[in-house]
């Protein structure tokens, strides 16, 4: 009866030892530095549209979140090769697909053209595609979909800043851009009255958790995506 009893105890101790471990555990999550959705403030602190929604998400489901801030085309291989549990924040496309598993939105983002308002070219004309030079940055899906679509891509420099110095210096006609990102850098340096743009897709962006992460963690993504949309209902702060 006493070591039935021991047994016992010693089962249950062990169970909710293991589930507390369970909950403990650090998810690594990829992204790069890419205001509003993530970036360095004034003090250091990494944070931005996107990466607020991931950390609320993991503090409600108890888990320690870990955010490797690296190149962006690194930050995808690092979750293809194991290196972290995910990459964010990043919109849908098929190659993403083959090797992880997509959550709810965490940011919205509408792809645009972005051309000097010298150039005559007009994206939305049929010959753009068959005349224009274009370009966007390397490791984007914004790339990604140009190159598959055929387009004559002649630059995938490794940032926005790049693409918009080779913008400005007539090195393409027109760059592929996230626009609330370019809206920021258009601002900041006092671009508006060289640029023009024209909406192109609405390619809201979320995290993508590895296979492997997905299915060493069953019911994760429909909690993670469960408090994503929690978190994105609240009232925006003024």
């Amino acid at each position: 009866m006493r070591i039935f009893i021991f047994c016992s105890t010693f089962i249950i101790l062990l169970t909710l030892t293991l589930k507390a471990y369970a909950h403990s555990k650090t998810v690594t999550l990829a992204t790069h530095n890419l205001c509003p959705y993530g970036c360095y403030d004034e003090h250091g602190e990494f944070s931005g549209t996107a990466v607020n929604v991931v950390k609320y998400a993991m503090a409600q489901m108890n888990f320690d979140l870990r955010i490797e801030v690296v190149p962006w085309k690194r930050a995808q291989r690092m979750s293809y090769e194991g290196d972290a549990d995910g990459f964010f924040a990043a919109s849908h496309s098929e190659k993403r697909d083959r090797n992880g598993v997509m959550s709810a939105t965490i940011a919205g983002q509408i792809w645009k053209w972005y051309q000097l308002k010298t150039n005559t070219l007009d994206p939305k004309s049929d010959n753009f595609k068959s005349e224009a030079k274009v370009a966007a940055f390397s490791g984007s899906n914004m790339l990604h979909w140009l190159k598959m679509n055929n387009y004559n891509v002649v630059a995938e420099p490794p940032s926005t800043k790049h693409l918009m110095n080779m913008l400005l210096y007539e090195r393409f006609d027109a760059m592929l851009g996230n626009n609330l990102t370019m809206k920021r850098y258009i601002a900041k340096q006092n671009l508006a009255g060289q640029i023009k743009s024209t909406a192109y897709k609405n390619k809201p962006v979320g995290v993508y958790f590895s296979n492997r992460f997905i299915e060493a963690h069953p019911g994760f993504i429909t909690e993670f995506n469960k408090h994503v949309n929690e978190y994105r209902k609240q009232p925006a702060s003024p």
